[in-house]
């Protein structure tokens, strides 16, 4: 066995799953808006696409993804950051995000060549980043982060720098909803070229924003520059498991290399959705007007009872103090407290320490379930 396995720590979601199920089976109705799983439903042109691809003969789809796939990603990732991508040669199609993420551990890590490597890990991160760099024997290095919700590239010593094999970054971030400026992209590339490392930037909420749209790591250079996105958010399309990897040539050439090895190939009719999605954008800001109106009465209930909402520019998160009142401000208690009164949000702690004077609230059920939740937050809060 893989003796790393026994260092996970147990997946938070599966426990938030479990006290729900719980619950439930008491008898207890739940307002759930503790998991960011969009239940909008995926549009009709991208299910129709879906079908009209369906064949009566089945094959084996090219695990490198059909041309048409990756010239759709490859055309928005140029309209929607002015990047240019070859399509065989910086694009690589997934499925999900959480499959590239995983897997650019194969490509970068377990080389005895190299020695000890590490990875950076914000503080407050999705949990698949560190399980998947100890699940390929690299050591996990925390990284503080500052007022702006940023890694705190300071923290990286020279001896940390030495060893460091890639730097996670998360922006629009989950849980905080924090926004990346370039300078900030800019800075962490130098010191990727300084050093040796690669930047892995997981955007899958890049879409999902309320002022401005966001930049992309791409944006500031593609070498060293590993970009990681997924229909699964800006689309409604969780379920079908449809994402990318796309950046440093030699990064997915290496990837192109390895993945018909491990049996991910996604199936052409899922591509051809895919392809669908990502050339259009109508249904994109639609689905953005929907969170920010959803997003606009939790804002307006938690500021008239007084609570302070943090970062949240962007995703359809929000990142909310845990009132003075509870006590030693814990999120698990307050998660407790309002999940007792049929509201779920996540314990900011289950993402991380930094995370323990807050929770995240999920927007993502409809406008009627969300007017329900703020009526009961307007009477318990």
């Amino acid at each position: 066995m893989n003796s790393a396995i026994e260092t996970l720590a147990p997946y938070a979601f599966t426990a938030l799953r479990q006290r729900k199920e719980a619950l439930q089976a008491q008898g207890i109705e739940l307002l759930d808006f503790g998991v960011g799983d969009p239940q909008d439903p995926t549009p009709a042109f991208i299910r129709q696409a879906l079908t009209a691809a369906l064949t009566p003969e089945s094959r084996y789809p090219t695990s490198a993804g059909l041309p048409e796939l990756r010239q759709a990603i490859a055309g928005w990732f140029g309209r929607r950051f002015g990047v240019t991508l070859d399509p065989d040669v910086h694009v690589l199609p997934a499925n999900g995000s959480k499959e590239a993420l995983f897997n650019l551990g194969l490509a970068l890590l377990d080389d005895p060549r190299r020695g000890p490597q590490a990875v950076g890990v914000p503080e407050l991160a999705y949990q698949v980043y560190a399980d998947s760099a100890r699940l390929h024997h690299a050591e996990v290095i925390p990284l503080p982060l500052d007022t702006d919700w940023l890694p705190d590239l300071n923290a990286l010593t020279p001896d940390v720098l030495g060893r460091l094999r890639l730097l996670w970054l998360n922006y629009p971030n989950n849980p905080t909803g924090a926004v990346a400026p370039p300078s900030y992209y800019r800075e962490v590339l130098a010191l990727a070229e300084r050093w040796d490392f690669y930047v892995a930037s997981d955007e899958a909420y890049s879409e999902l924003w309320y002022d401005s749209p966001p930049p992309s790591l791409l944006q500031t250079g593609l070498e060293r520059a590993i970009v990681i996105n997924t229909l699964s958010k800006r689309s409604n399309m969780t379920a079908y498991r449809s994402g990318l990897i796309a950046g440093d040539a030699q990064v997915l050439a290496t990837l192109r290399n390895v993945r018909p090895r491990m049996g991910v190939a996604t199936p052409e009719f899922i591509q051809q959705a895919a392809r669908a999605a990502w050339e259009d954008e109508a249904h994109v800001t639609a689905q953005r007007l929907r969170y920010a109106e959803r997003r606009q009465l939790f804002i307006e209930v938690l500021a008239r009872k007084e609570l302070v909402v943090d970062a949240s520019a962007a995703t359809f998160y929000l990142w909310v103090r845990v009132p003075e009142r509870v006590a030693g401000r814990s999120s698990r208690e307050f998660a407790e407290w309002l999940l007792e009164r049929g509201i779920v949000v996540l314990p900011g702690e289950f993402l991380g320490a930094r995370g323990a004077g807050h929770v995240r609230l999920a927007l993502v059920p409809p406008l009627e379930t969300c007017q329900r939740a703020v009526e009961i937050l307007d009477s318990v809060l």
